[in-house]
């Protein structure tokens, strides 16, 4: 990724560098007790295809945090069905930095600006939106943050949805901005709601932002990871995807979105992942300064949320929850704060 400022809480360099030689010494002692080199250079498949998926989405859930913390992740999920408003979720009130996926929150700004007529959006505007939100441009995400007050955005958001877990970021920088996966759930539902009287139209141009999500970001970074990959059997998705590191020395990946040309089924994932590396020279991946598009530790935390997803929904399509409703499931709560 280019540098457009620090992307995370920023250790300093010399911590950065110092806790990454720690790690990788530890992670190679681990690794070496006998075994052959090339072995420890192994990574298991994910997910193992041996072991049986359970049968119930419910159950499905809680294989998946377990299968996730086996790769040093800790997962966060939400999942919703607006036909039935069958609600699931795992660690769902677990707060974890947006990343990305603040760009939600500063497109719907935006549009309830104009839809109250307080501040018309413009063609431009409308150029930023797209790049922000379907290639992830940070550069188009910074110059509608500023044009539409920084942080405040945040707080204007969360009060119109009722997002009690979602906070300013520490920082006023807005990948820094703090969520759940329960909250992103309630947002999009609200979006697509239109709870807060955006318009048809709006709400239309929202979705299709998303729905026209690109392979890549404008960094390069892949997005497909997560939802995209892992829902192969599903024809119409629209997806908001996030990523930085490193955050107290992880990766922060989430994936999130809406499932369905009826727009169903809403799921958020987050994912806080140890950075791990094969190679005990190699340094922190940080995101301020670098794209990470081809950084090792990166590609094992997209893989681990495109894992969770298929340990989920093992067939590629969301189909088969609705075909096998179980007594845990639950109608939509309210927020809840962290």
């Amino acid at each position: 990724m280019p540098c457009q400022g620090y992307r995370g809480k920023q250790m300093s360099t010399r911590y950065v560098r110092i806790a990454a030689m720690a790690a990788a010494v530890t992670f190679a002692a681990s690794c070496s007790g006998g075994q052959n080199p090339d072995d420890s250079m192994q990574t298991p498949a994910f997910p193992d295809t041996n072991v049986p998926v359970a049968e119930t989405l419910d159950g499905r859930l809680a294989q998946a945090q377990v299968a996730a913390l086996g790769r040093g992740a800790d997962v966060s999920i939400a999942v919703l069905d607006r036909s039935s408003d069958k609600y699931l979720d795992v660690a769902g009130d677990q707060q974890i930095e947006t990343a990305s996926v603040a760009k939600l929150f500063i497109a719907e700004d935006l549009l309830h600006q104009d839809a109250r007529g307080e501040r018309p959006i413009t063609d431009d505007d409308r150029t930023l939106m797209a790049a922000m939100l379907e290639s992830s441009d940070d550069t188009a995400a910074n110059l509608l943050w500023d044009e539409v007050g920084g942080q405040e955005v945040i707080t204007r958001v969360a009060e119109r949805y009722a997002l009690t877990a979602t906070t300013p970021p520490w920082d006023g920088m807005w990948w820094n901005t703090e969520t759940t996966t329960h909250d992103l759930v309630t947002f999009y539902n609200g979006v697509l709601d239109d709870s807060d009287q955006l318009g048809p139209e709006r709400v239309e141009q929202f979705v299709e932002y998303l729905r026209q999500s690109t392979p890549e970001g404008t960094d390069g970074y892949d997005q497909r990871f997560g939802l995209p990959e892992a829902l192969f059997g599903e024809s119409v998705i629209g997806v908001k995807q996030g990523w930085m590191c490193c955050v107290e020395d992880k990766w922060i990946h989430l994936s999130t979105g809406i499932v369905g040309d009826d727009n169903r089924y809403i799921i958020a994932i987050g994912s806080r992942e140890d950075v791990q590396y094969t190679d005990e020279d190699s340094f922190y991946p940080d995101t301020s300064f670098t794209d990470a598009v081809d950084d090792e530790s990166a590609l094992h935390a997209r893989d681990t949320v495109t894992g969770v997803t298929q340990i989920l929904f093992p067939s590629g399509s969301i189909d088969d929850w609705a075909a096998a409703s179980t007594t845990a499931d639950s109608v939509m709560p309210e927020a809840s704060g962290p």
